[in-house]
Protein backbone atom coordinates (compact mmCIF):
# COMPACT_ATOMS: atom_id res chain seq x y z
CA UNK A 1 0.00 0.00 0.00
CA UNK A 2 0.55 3.94 -0.16
CA UNK A 3 1.05 5.74 2.94
CA UNK A 4 1.56 9.35 3.22
CA UNK A 5 2.56 10.13 7.13
CA UNK A 6 -0.35 12.05 9.24
CA UNK A 7 -2.72 11.93 5.88
CA UNK A 8 -5.27 9.43 6.23
CA UNK A 9 -5.53 8.23 2.49
CA UNK A 10 -9.27 7.56 2.31
CA UNK A 11 -10.43 11.20 3.17
CA UNK A 12 -7.44 12.59 1.05
CA UNK A 13 -8.12 10.57 -2.23
CA UNK A 14 -12.27 11.70 -1.61
CA UNK A 15 -11.00 15.21 -1.69
CA UNK A 16 -8.88 14.94 -4.75
CA UNK A 17 -12.16 12.94 -6.20
CA UNK A 18 -14.78 15.78 -5.51
CA UNK A 19 -12.01 18.96 -6.72
CA UNK A 20 -12.02 16.89 -10.38
CA UNK A 21 -16.05 17.73 -11.19
CA UNK A 22 -15.06 21.28 -9.92
CA UNK A 23 -12.21 21.77 -12.42
CA UNK A 24 -14.16 21.82 -15.82
CA UNK A 25 -15.97 25.38 -14.97
CA UNK A 26 -12.93 26.58 -14.05
CA UNK A 27 -11.47 27.35 -17.42
CA UNK A 28 -12.95 26.45 -21.39
CA UNK A 29 -9.63 24.38 -21.66
CA UNK A 30 -9.49 22.62 -17.75
CA UNK A 31 -11.96 19.53 -19.39
CA UNK A 32 -11.02 17.31 -23.26
CA UNK A 33 -14.58 18.47 -24.58
CA UNK A 34 -14.15 21.91 -23.43
CA UNK A 35 -11.73 23.24 -26.08
CA UNK A 36 -14.30 21.57 -28.77
CA UNK A 37 -17.27 23.55 -27.48
CA UNK A 38 -15.31 26.68 -26.82
CA UNK A 39 -13.36 26.87 -29.91
CA UNK A 40 -15.99 25.43 -32.42
CA UNK A 41 -18.59 28.20 -31.65
CA UNK A 42 -21.57 25.79 -30.54
CA UNK A 43 -21.64 27.82 -27.43
CA UNK A 44 -20.43 31.66 -27.24
CA UNK A 45 -17.81 32.63 -24.68
CA UNK A 46 -20.42 34.62 -22.67
CA UNK A 47 -22.67 31.27 -22.01
CA UNK A 48 -19.38 29.46 -21.63
CA UNK A 49 -18.77 31.24 -18.56
CA UNK A 50 -22.36 31.58 -17.46
CA UNK A 51 -23.30 28.20 -17.63
CA UNK A 52 -19.48 27.37 -15.77
CA UNK A 53 -20.67 29.91 -13.07
CA UNK A 54 -24.22 28.16 -12.98
CA UNK A 55 -23.21 24.43 -12.72
CA UNK A 56 -19.96 25.13 -10.88
CA UNK A 57 -21.91 26.79 -7.92
CA UNK A 58 -24.50 23.64 -8.35
CA UNK A 59 -21.59 21.55 -7.73
CA UNK A 60 -19.95 23.46 -5.01
CA UNK A 61 -23.36 23.19 -3.17
CA UNK A 62 -23.73 19.57 -3.73
CA UNK A 63 -20.28 19.23 -2.78
CA UNK A 64 -20.50 21.13 0.81
CA UNK A 65 -23.86 19.55 1.45
CA UNK A 66 -23.13 15.98 0.78
CA UNK A 67 -19.90 15.50 0.17
CA UNK A 68 -18.22 17.22 2.90
CA UNK A 69 -20.76 15.93 6.06
CA UNK A 70 -19.86 12.05 4.26
CA UNK A 71 -16.31 13.14 4.23
CA UNK A 72 -16.32 13.95 8.31
CA UNK A 73 -18.24 10.31 8.69
CA UNK A 74 -15.27 8.97 6.97
CA UNK A 75 -12.55 10.04 9.27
Amino acid sequence: GVAMDGIPLLPFVLLLCYSVGLMGVITPYATGPGPVYYGSGYITPGEFWRLGLIFGAIYLLALLLVGLPYLLLMT
